[in-house]
Order: C-alpha cells, then sequence, then structure tokens
C-alpha cells in the first residue's frame, strides 16, 4: 500500500502508488515541473498531473 499524500493543486487526498509513470502527460508534467522548480511531479494528484500536462501541450499557462 502506498503513502497517503494531499495534491498541492486540489487539496485531495491520493495514493502515491497511483502514479503511472510511463505516461506521456507525466513525462511533460515533470519537464514543466522541472523547468520552473516550483514541486515535484509526485506532489501532485494523478488526474491534476494530467490537466497540468493538458494545459502544457495545449500552450497555456
Amino acid at each position: 500500500m502506498g503513502i497517503m499524500k494531499i495534491c498541492k493543486n486540489c487539496y485531495r487526498e491520493f495514493n502515491e502508488r497511483e502514479d503511472d509513470a510511463l505516461s506521456p502527460i507525466n513525462e511533460l508534467v515533470k519537464i514543466f515541473l522541472e523547468s520552473t522548480r516550483e514541486t515535484s511531479i509526485t506532489d501532485y494528484c494523478p488526474e491534476c498531473r494530467e490537466e497540468l500536462g493538458l494545459v502544457n501541450i495545449a500552450g497555456f499557462e
């Protein structure tokens, strides 16, 4: 069982093991967060990671 965390975006509780490390969206989010040095991808729930990745694909902040 994974560690329960609180998402820094939506403040919902999520299981850290829900991570889909092979997802292209997660890779985009990881690159974005590393470039901004804001936080780690693991601080966001899977839904917020996907949303952030899709927003970056569209070119919006």
